[in-house]
This record gives structure tokens, C-alpha cells and sequence, in this order.
């Protein structure tokens, strides 16, 4: 009996249920009707601000083409020469 109180929390939820059912059903269509859209925004709004404010934060790395990347970039323009050559000839057939 380490959870006593949960247990006497969900026999109070039960005989609440049990005795006044339509006020039971009510409050579960508010809780889930308002309170959980309500809950949701909130929590939303709430992870929109930490982001706007911890993207202030953030480090820019610039990088500067060097020999290799040159070197890559014209194999790559090379590359795609020879395709569209091979594609003139042989595409036509």
C-alpha cells in the first residue's frame, strides 16, 4: 500500500462518477473540449519563445572554397558536360 493516495484519489474520481454522472460527464467534456486546446497552446506558445530566444544564441560558421573544394566542384561541372554530351548523341535515337 505504498500508493494509498492514489488509490483514494481514484475511488473519490470513481464515486463522483457513480453518484453524479452528469456532472462527471460535463466536467470531461470541458477538460477535454477546453482545457486540453487551451494546455496545448500554452505549452506551444511557451516552446515558441525559448526558441526565438535561444536562436539569438547560435554560432554562423562561414567556410572559404579551398583547392580541394575547387578541385571537386569543376570534376563535378566536368561531370555533367559529359552527360549532357551523351544525352545529345544518344538520346536522339
Amino acid at each position: 500500500m505504498n500508493n494509498w493516495k492514489r488509490y483514494v484519489a481514484a475511488g473519490i474520481v470513481i464515486g463522483t462518477v457513480y453518484f453524479l454522472p452528469s456532472e462527471s460527464f460535463m466536467a470531461f467534456l470541458t477538460g477535454w473540449v477546453i482545457l486540453l486546446p487551451i494546455t496545448a497552446a500554452a505549452f506551444l506558445a511557451v516552446g515558441l519563445r525559448e526558441y526565438m530566444l535561444d536562436r539569438k544564441n547560435r554560432i554562423t560558421v562561414s567556410v572559404r572554397a579551398n583547392e580541394t573544394m575547387k578541385a571537386l566542384a569543376r570534376r563535378e561541372a566536368e561531370l555533367k558536360r559529359e552527360k549532357e554530351l551523351l544525352y545529345e548523341q544518344y538520346g536522339k535515337m
